[in-house]
């Protein structure tokens, strides 16, 4: 197992990616510096293994949380995966249909929903994202890692807490939607069980992050850095707050603790 210096998270949205949903320029170089430097740097992210995948492909990224914690990679092996039951799934399909909400389901390399509505339009055009296919069966054909509920009414999120408090998590990640993982799974169980596996208990570790799914990121860490884009929730968490993802804000976070020097 290889030894690394330090350990550095990047949750994508709003923090490694542009506005396009890409990473910029300055961004791969600053990936590119941590590797030569002996840091590893990891994706802990919502996105799935895929979308994950593509989206670092030019770069030396081979580690990575997805969905929320459900499905954890370490150095290009998968070290841990969590299926959500069928029994599990159906129930809170029926309640999101009671309320009026749409349910997409995740594997590790596709997506479907029940049906589409406007508010997954908007949720999948903010990511620049591809619609989910449109499937009755999907759920029942495939193992599934993580749900997506779309829902504007946060009024109404209490509901699903509630309903399924000591089975299920629900992350309120965008205006339009809520990630839904088995409870105790999380980016902060995700990291800890890569962490585990690598043996690098004893490494310093960071993360950067700017939503609400990344607070259990930020408690997995020594050092947790939001973003300037983040709420002001999520900022008050953070031992550090640096420039925006669309103001060289991860070049300016490593410089600032000397990861790049």
């Amino acid at each position: 197992m290889k030894e690394y210096k330090a350990l550095v998270f990047f949750d994508l949205d709003g923090t490694l990616l542009d506005k396009e949903s890409k990473i910029p320029k300055e961004n791969h170089e600053v990936i590119l510096k941590l590797k030569e430097k002996n840091i590893l740097p990891l994706i802990a992210s919502g996105r799935s293994p895929k979308e994950i995948r593509q989206i670092t492909k030019d770069t030396p990224i081979n580690s990575y949380i997805s969905l929320n914690g459900q499905f954890n990679v370490a150095e290009n092996r998968v070290i841990s995966k969590h299926t959500i039951p069928l029994e599990l799934i159906e129930e809170l399909m029926a309640l999101t249909e009671n309320l009026g909400h749409s349910l997409a389901f995740y594997t590790e390399t596709e997506y479907a929903a029940r049906y589409s509505n406007k508010t997954m339009e908007k949720l999948y055009h903010l990511d620049n994202a591809p619609m989910p296919m449109i499937s009755t069966e999907f759920h029942k054909k495939h193992d599934i890692y993580m749900l997506y509920l779309f829902s504007e009414e946060q009024e109404k999120d209490t509901m699903y807490r509630v309903a399924f408090a000591d089975r299920l998590t629900f992350f309120r990640d965008s205006p339009y939607s809520m990630a839904v993982v088995l409870n105790g799974q999380s980016k902060k169980a995700g990291i800890q069980q890569v962490i585990e596996n690598l043996k690098l208990n004893h490494v310093p570790t960071y993360a950067f992050g700017d939503g609400e799914n990344d607070l259990g990121m930020f408690d997995a860490v020594q050092t947790a850095i939001a973003m300037d884009n983040a709420s002001e929730h999520v900022k008050s968490q953070a031992d550090f707050i640096t420039k925006s993802h669309v103001d060289n804000g991860v070049w300016f976070g490593l410089h600032h603790f000397g990861l790049l020097d």
